[in-house]
């Protein structure tokens, strides 16, 4: 029974499944989603009774958020690569910084990987020099700006260190996948 200040939901797989699909269609974007999705399963972990926890129903109901959250990194991942590769294409470098920052190493590491997995060779090999001539030009600008030969002063050179960041991570995995 419960106190008045307090109320019982029951949450079936089926139940689950429609809340997913319908906070995926209101939510504003795949990242949104993907956080209204974590939310859910925070909520459900925090407040279901401990008799109903590790059951078949719970992991039932678990299993089909966290289905709903692996299919969203995979939209945003998917988001983030195409980004990415137009970017790269376009020689947009505040693009691809925003991009970097935006996600983690691990993240920008594979939205790299699928952009890159995109290119024909040519296109890989003239990504590779640019990227690779753009580092070591703002590497020695910045050198430059700074006044000491060790030191560094992107700021002075007018480069965003974002920018450098990010363009030396590609710069590295494009180099990479050259071989």
């Amino acid at each position: 029974m419960t106190e008045h200040n307090e109320i019982s939901l029951l949450l079936a797989p089926e139940a689950a499944e429609t809340q997913c699909l319908e906070t995926v269609k209101q939510s504003r974007n795949s990242s949104h989603a993907l956080a209204a999705l974590i939310a859910l399963q925070s909520f459900i972990s925090a407040t279901v009774r401990p008799a109903d926890r590790y059951t078949p129903a719970y992991e039932a109901v678990k299993g089909v958020i966290e289905k709903h959250a692996i299919a969203t990194r995979a939209k945003i991942l998917a988001e983030n690569a195409d980004n990415l590769a137009k970017a790269i294409l376009q020689r947009n470098r505040p693009e691809i910084a925003q991009i970097h920052t935006a996600l983690s190493r691990n993240g920008f590491w594979q939205a790299a990987q699928q952009a890159i997995s995109q290119f024909a060779p040519d296109d890989l090999a003239t990504s590779a020099t640019w990227a690779k001539n753009w580092c070591s030009e703002a590497r020695t600008q910045a050198q430059a700006a700074s006044g000491y030969p060790d030191a560094l002063d992107f700021s002075k050179a007018g480069i965003a260190a974002s920018e450098y960041a990010a363009m030396t991570e590609l710069s590295h995995y494009l180099t990479d996948t050259l071989g």
